[in-house]
């Protein structure tokens, strides 16, 4: 049993939706299926949840309901079990400040016309963290605790590496006191030196500050590395909840099991390999589940009924009505039985 499961998770999602409204120019209706649907999880103080899957999936739309960028159609957030979205006034701005976010472009997060310092400041100021004579010593503690000198703070962000950028958006995040850390795509952008860097930044900060963090990417070996525990999204919904300790090689769900047959890999000559895994974009059925036109393992019944997530295993959630066997019951995943190739052929078969 997770140690966790008496005490109050910092932050909680329950069931959130979003659907976005199809463009006035577009003549001919789109399927509307939610870009977020009943997405539910809890997080607490010190712990790091991984959110992994292809480009939309809908990270980016959880990430910003969290944070109140966006606001959900259905659905709660909740801190410390108080629901964000039913304050208003001083009460959300004081709660919204509890929950930052890092995004994966540094360039465009950070004005260019604004110092390292006025950056800080202006967080410090509106959230009235601390008074006018202990801004420039917070401003510099901040930027030490993100490893970065005092002399950076007069500077401006075009003087800055990528990689010193996004240490700059962490120390503007850190500024607001918050208890939950979102890190979207945060070191997607840098090189890989550089995500080794800012990644350790972010588990040192953890452990330093007991803070709680969502770790979005569509990177899976970086989530694997982070987070002891995984959601795996596809279609704006969580497929798969990995339990803190199982390794994505535990995955049960054939998305799951797909994203991990397309990594790249080296073989037994050394030379780095590319699988096909077919096409993973484009529509999805109005009926049934939405992975079923790409699923090797397909029936009749998924055609028909779109499964629930439930659990197979202990805290182990799948979204699948034939999720993979246990290795221990003798069944092989998809990428034992080459299952990049018959995933290839499927999605070709279903496209005639």
């Amino acid at each position: 049993m997770n140690a966790n499961a008496t005490v109050q998770p910092v932050l909680a999602a329950v069931n959130l939706t979003k659907t976005f409204q199809e463009p006035r120019w577009l003549k001919k209706p789109l399927a509307k299926r939610p870009a977020l649907e009943d997405v539910s999880f809890e997080l607490h103080r010190g712990d790091i949840l991984g959110i992994a899957g292809e480009s939309g999936s809908g990270k980016s739309t959880l990430a910003r309901c969290l944070t109140g960028l966006e606001r959900p159609d259905r659905g709660r957030v909740l801190l410390d079990g108080v629901e964000v979205f039913a304050l208003d006034g001083e009460r959300l701005r004081r709660q919204r400040r509890r929950i930052q976010i890092v995004f994966q472009d540094p360039f465009a997060s950070l004005n260019p016309r604004l110092s390292v310092r006025s950056a800080i400041e202006e967080v410090l100021q509106v959230h009235h963290l601390v008074d006018k004579q202990g801004l420039s010593a917070r401003t510099r503690e901040l930027l030490e605790v993100v490893g970065l000198r005092e002399a950076d703070a007069d500077r401006y962000p075009a003087d800055f590496s990528g990689g010193q950028r996004q240490r700059i958006c962490l120390a503007r995040a850190l500024a607001a006191s918050p208890d939950v850390l979102i890190a979207d795509e945060a070191v997607s952008s840098l090189d890989v030196s550089i995500q080794a860097q800012v990644v350790n930044l972010l588990l040192d900060l953890k452990e330093e500050l007991g803070l709680a963090i969502v770790f979005i990417s569509h990177d899976l070996h970086l989530v694997q590395q982070v987070a002891p525990r995984i959601l795996v999204m596809f279609a704006g919904r969580v497929v798969e909840c990995l339990p803190s300790g199982s390794g994505l090689d535990q995955a049960r769900h054939p998305y799951s099991e797909l994203l991990l047959a397309a990594l790249p890999r080296l073989d037994e000559g050394s030379s780095l390999m590319f699988p096909d895994v077919g096409d993973l974009g484009g529509g999805f059925p109005d009926e049934g589940c939405p992975f079923r036109p790409r699923c090797v393992r397909a029936a009749d019944l998924c055609a028909i009924l779109d499964p629930e997530l439930r659990e197979i295993d202990s805290e182990h959630l799948v979204a699948c009505h034939r999720p993979r066997k246990s290795r221990e019951m003798g069944e092989q995943s998809l990428i034992d039985q080459g299952g990049a190739s018959s995933v290839s052929h499927k999605s070709s078969s279903s496209e005639r």
